[in-house]
């Protein structure tokens, strides 16, 4: 597999379940969340923005080190590393 034609290919499938199962559980959890903070009384809409845009930049954080070790492999045409990332997302 060279790293001009595939790798790039199966780096942005990769990125992209990532990305999406990071919005699935964020999504989940959010509601979850959201749920549990209005049955224990009135959330205002501030409120409600403040813990959605956190939901938002803890997923981006948690998820920016396999992005960026995905990149790497990329880089330096680690299969090993891009196959193990794909599988772990899937």
């Amino acid at each position: 597999m060279s790293p001009n034609t595939e790798s790039p290919v199966e780096v942005e499938e990769a990125v992209a379940r990532i990305d999406s199962r990071g919005a699935r559980i964020r999504r989940k959890q959010l509601q979850q969340t959201l749920s549990q903070l209005q049955h224990d009384g009135e959330l205002t809409a501030d409120q409600r923005l403040a813990v959605e845009e956190l939901s938002e930049r803890l997923v981006d954080r948690l998820l920016a080190v396999p992005r960026a070790s995905l990149q790497d492999a990329a880089r330096s045409a680690d299969e090993e590393t891009i196959e193990t990332a794909v599988s772990l997302f899937e």
